[in-house]
């Protein structure tokens, strides 16, 4: 399970947060602008730190790079298009493949838009656990709830598991460097241990679910959620700061084109405000850390 720092953020309204998230999500996914991308990422990563251990941001770090390097390379190797050649591959006098600038551009911004969802969606589990999954969804899709705050919950139970199997194996005498065939047994015989511990917790957690009437129309929550002022203020800094993105994004300032050759369109004014505007949505979550670390240290330094 990640080891998380002491955080402020996720205590906000679920309805605001899964907003929020929805929101950054969304603009990353349908922008095409490398810039948004890297905004994304850089952001992305800076308030994971803040919110995450630095040994689980290493461990993401190595993920990202066979991300990063699979989109670069895949879309470099398989698309032709455009017209700065880096180099030409001639196979016969009717037939080459040329390798552009543009196709290795595009597949540099699809491997960054790729790490920066993946940053942003961990951002989303980590603020947004299966308490409150049940809270917006268990009344009107009981099942579809049930089954994403297992998916959220059960994740890291299996890394745990898996962490106390190979324990257990190396406490009976099996080696854990053993190769070749050896290696694949033991990891066959670590998956069905898995498999079967993950049976028996399901249906355990299933007629615990039961029991306590989950599903009835007449069931409360366990923990009540209540909109806020704060909840309120962040809405409409939210809003204020969308709106500057759309109004660029409707004028053509995060308008971009890799091919046939990269263009970056700008309009004066409109593309300042949008990038403005957009780097401190992004920055929400980090701020609102800000605010809180900040007022709780002048409170200790005042007593």
């Amino acid at each position: 399970m990640n080891s998380l720092k002491k955080q402020y953020f996720p205590h906000f309204h679920p309805v605001i947060i899964f907003l929020y998230f929805c929101l950054i999500l969304m603009i990353i996914m349908f922008s095409v602008n490398p810039i948004i991308r890297l905004m994304a990422l850089i952001v992305g990563v800076f308030t994971q730190w803040r919110l995450v251990e630095k040994q689980q941001i290493k461990s993401d770090l190595k993920l990202f790079a066979i991300i990063f390097i699979f989109s670069m390379l895949g879309n470099f190797l398989f698309v032709h298009t455009g017209r700065t050649i880096l180099f030409e591959w001639v196979i016969s006098a009717s037939k080459s493949y040329r390798f552009t600038w543009e196709s290795l551009f595009y597949g540099i911004s699809f491997g960054v838009m790729m790490c920066a969802i993946f940053i942003w969606f961990r951002l989303f589990s980590l603020c947004f656990d299966s308490e409150k999954i049940l809270y917006l969804f268990g009344k009107r899709l009981p099942k579809v709830s049930l089954v994403l705050s297992m998916i959220l919950r059960f994740i890291p139970l299996y890394q745990k598991e898996v962490d106390n199997i190979k324990l257990a194996q190396k406490g009976i005498g099996l080696n854990n460097e053993v190769e070749g065939r050896k290696k694949i047994e033991k990891e066959y015989q670590t998956f069905l241990s898995l498999f079967g511990w993950a049976l028996e917790k399901s249906i355990i957690t299933s007629d615990s679910m039961n029991s306590r009437g989950y599903g009835l129309k007449n069931r409360t929550q366990y923990q009540a959620y209540h909109i806020k002022r704060r909840d309120i203020t962040l809405v409409l800094v939210s809003a204020i700061l969308f709106s500057g993105v759309y109004l660029c994004s409707k004028s053509g300032g995060f308008s971009f084109y890799y091919y046939p050759r990269i263009n970056l369109g700008i309009e004066e004014g409109v593309s300042l405000l949008g990038y403005i505007s957009l780097g401190f949505l992004l920055c929400l979550p980090l701020l609102v850390e800000l605010k809180e670390q900040v007022k709780w240290t002048y409170l200790e330094w005042k007593m």
